[in-house]
């Protein structure tokens, strides 16, 4: 005597927190597992299978796999806990907006030191550029006493180093002296004081290294300003070597972001078995690290990274036009300087942007790959003629479409390691050739002369 057997699917539903395990026949649907488990079915409400992916209801159990788990979602309802960070995310984009308009305000009295007119007297900017500095001040004292680890603290660095940098040229005075050398070099120095300060009173590890690499990076920009202040250049020449030390400086700055013991990284049992090697005191071996320690030097290691690569970056951008006035009426060796030093800095920010492990600090660097390109067109634009202006057009024409065929395989995944490399040898050379382009683009040559002319 024969039985008729019913093929079916083992089929795990997932409601809330209680999960069933039924077996379904396979004409079934979902719709009739839901009834059948007696699951209450809001508007709105999903069946989604164990990868996220949307299971439509009529979708009967034979296309589905023996096994399947099915998961009701119901997205009005709130999880424990996720109005409370939906609120500090609103609060924390808050906060950012406030320090984004003081870094705006210190930007604006800089541009508008920058440019003089009558757009706002010199007492009156005195006075703005003090309230300022103050402001900067007290707002650096405020951020590190209240920071806590969990507390963002890049937009509080970068307005507050934004802040007393415009705060500090809207003090110097309208004088025959006051150039725009003078009120750049004072502008860093405010700068780099607070930031120092901030780094001081900060109480926690990121906020202290992101305010400590916020200092050396205006110390050092405010010492090239200093140089080129004492031997009376013309501002072109300053911006150009800090156009230029932007993709130097960034190399550098990944280099060291590791606070480890020098040595750390070294297998000295295998380097020190040479008779040709150098030797020194071997350091103490770092037998077990915990959690904690690791997740602290990441987060030191990206509060450098971050605010580093902010500082440069809008440093090089907004010493771009300065740096590349325009390119008719100099000398051959200026001139391709500062076509050199335009290449390389676009290249370098470029190419050095597929490898950011931040993907915010990837739009940083392009945003000022952009600049630079800006002040180069701007530049250009005197020296065009009509037929050059059509031939240029053309070009852009063509690279458009070049970039359009590539944007759908690379859309999907395209990956090449041989332009990878290639990209790597460029960026290299780049890197490399950046500094000497600005120190041309400068004059150093002809600065040179004089000096041993004298």
């Amino acid at each position: 005597m024969s039985a008729e057997v019913t093929q079916g699917r083992r089929v795990a539903l997932i409601d809330g927190e209680s999960r069933l395990d039924l077996v379904v026949p396979l004409h079934a649907r979902v719709d009739d597992v839901l009834r059948a488990a007696g699951a209450a079915m809001q508007p709105g409400a999903r069946v989604v299978g164990i990868a996220g992916r949307e299971v439509p209801r009529p979708t009967a159990m034979s296309a589905l796999e023996d096994g399947v788990v099915l998961v009701v979602v119901d997205p009005s309802i709130v999880p424990p806990g996720e109005e409370g960070r939906a609120a500090i995310a609103r609060a924390a984009t808050r906060v950012s907006a406030a320090w984004a308009v003081l870094a705006a305000g210190g930007g604006i009295l800089a541009l508008i030191r920058v440019l003089g007119g009558d757009a706002l007297p010199g007492q009156v900017r005195g006075i703005v550029g003090v309230v300022a500095l103050v402001a900067a001040l007290l707002a650096a004292i405020a951020v590190g006493l209240r920071a806590r680890p969990r507390t963002a603290t890049l937009a509080p660095v970068v307005g507050v180093v934004a802040l007393a940098f415009g705060g500090g040229m809207a003090v110097v005075p309208d004088l025959p002296a006051s150039t725009t050398l003078v009120a750049v070099f004072t502008g860093l120095l405010a700068s780099a004081v607070v930031a120092g300060v901030l780094g001081v009173v900060g109480l926690t590890d990121a906020l202290r290294a992101q305010s400590r690499t916020a200092t050396i990076v205006a110390a050092v920009l405010a010492a090239i300003w200093g140089v080129a202040l004492l031997l009376h250049l013309d501002p072109s020449a300053p911006a150009a070597v800090t156009l230029g030390l932007v993709p130097v400086a960034q190399r550098v700055l990944q280099s060291s972001l590791v606070d480890v013991a020098p040595g750390t990284f070294i297998d000295y049992d295998r380097f020190q078995s040479t008779r040709w090697t150098v030797r020194q005191a071997l350091p103490d071996e770092v037998r077990t690290i915990e959690a904690d320690d690791a997740d602290a030097l990441v987060a030191r290691s990206t509060a450098r990274l971050t605010v580093g690569t902010v500082l440069l970056v809008a440093a090089g951008s907004a010493s771009a036009f300065a740096a590349i006035p325009t390119f008719a009426g100099d000398g051959p060796v200026v001139l391709g300087g500062r076509i050199a030093l335009a290449s390389t800095v676009v290249l370098s920010l470029l190419l050095s942007s597929r490898r950011s492990t931040v993907p915010f600090l990837r739009w940083v660097a392009r945003a000022g790959a952009v600049a630079v390109v800006a002040a180069a067109v701007t530049a250009l634009l005197p020296v065009f003629t009509p037929d050059l202006l059509v031939l240029v057009a053309g070009l852009l024409l063509l690279g458009g479409l070049g970039a359009a065929l590539l944007v759908v395989p690379v859309g999907r995944g395209l990956r090449s390691l041989g332009w990878s490399r290639t990209g790597d040898v460029f960026e290299a050379l780049a890197t490399a050739l950046s500094l000497p382009a600005g120190l041309l683009a400068a004059g150093a040559i002809e600065i040179a002369r004089a000096m041993m002319a004298t």
